[in-house]
């Protein structure tokens, strides 16, 4: 589909996602927490009782209110999974095009708020990235990425022991990058050293989106299929055979769980989207949740 077709589409299809509502819910999250101590000035009848500096009012004996500027810029960093995976669908669309709306919906409410975006869009065999700007042709750019056929890449060394997340994260703190917020876009749970996670935490906010078909979490009442297999040898199964279904669900909460208990331990965000999910709702919710 032409790049800019795609993107009207998105925009028809997400107007009441684009609203102000989202904007709103976006600045409010992220915007409020970019905000940069100044200085400190002493206090007078009418400020507010939150901004008193109490640890200075015990040294001193004087109270100080603190002042804060507000940063005008953030830098808005997507890692976004173009692998083979994301192809896979049994509902009207495919995981690959729920992680385009949820991009779409996140980059113009950054370029809303006038923000910096920038991209790694990797796929099985290699990856691109895309250098920040502040405009809407940037997020052309990263569609046209998206929609080049992997197929023509030659294979890369660049996937070695670590996952496909881990080797794109390795390479964002190899470029040094601080005070950033990183949309992590996948449907990888394989992650398994913390350590890339913590490094990038500590100067950035990060948050991951898995992204599943519905099928993927839930396979109960799935009729019209008589059996596949999931993730390659990860589990056969004959949907008919009520023990496997009790299987394959206790397999799949075992990694749901312990994924989020990784990435909690990590100080990452998580949120979970499958392709029934109510965009609008969940990404608000989010917002909600993350900002409380």
């Amino acid at each position: 589909m032409d790049i800019n077709k795609k993107i009207k589409t998105l925009e028809f299809k997400l107007s009441k996602l684009l609203n102000w509502w989202l904007f709103w819910a976006y600045k409010s999250k992220f915007h409020w927490s970019g905000l940069e101590f100044a200085e400190h000035r002493e206090y007078v009848f009418w400020d507010s009782l939150r901004d008193i500096d109490w640890k200075t009012y015990n040294k001193t004996d004087t109270l100080y209110v603190k002042k804060y500027e507000e940063e005008r810029d953030l830098n808005v960093l997507f890692v976004l999974d173009n692998s083979k995976s994301m192809e896979f669908w049994s509902q009207n669309i495919t995981k690959k095009e729920l992680m385009e709306e949820v991009f779409y919906s996140l980059a113009m409410s950054a370029y809303l708020n006038n923000d910096n975006i920038w991209a790694f869009v990797f796929d099985d065999n290699d990856y691109n990235f895309i250098e920040y700007k502040k405009s809407k042709e940037n997020i052309v750019r990263i569609f046209q990425k998206l929609d080049e056929n992997n197929d023509k890449k030659k294979v890369s060394k660049l996937w070695s022991f670590n996952s496909k997340i881990e080797e794109i994260l390795n390479l964002i703190y190899k470029r040094n990058v601080r005070n950033n917020l990183i949309f992590i876009l996948t449907d990888d749970i394989e992650i398994k050293n913390d350590k890339i996670l913590k490094l990038l935490w500590r100067e950035n906010e990060i948050i991951y989106i898995n992204i599943f078909d519905l099928l993927e979490i839930n396979i109960e009442g799935i009729w019209w299929i008589s059996s596949f297999n999931l993730w390659g040898d990860f589990l056969n199964i004959n949907l008919s055979d009520s023990n496997k279904i009790n299987k394959y669900k206790k397999q799949m909460d075992l990694k749901f769980t312990t994924f989020k208990d990784f990435l909690r331990r990590s100080n990452v965000w998580y949120l979970n989207l499958n392709t029934q999910s109510d965009l609008f709702n969940e990404l608000l919710l989010y917002f909600y949740k993350v900002k409380n």
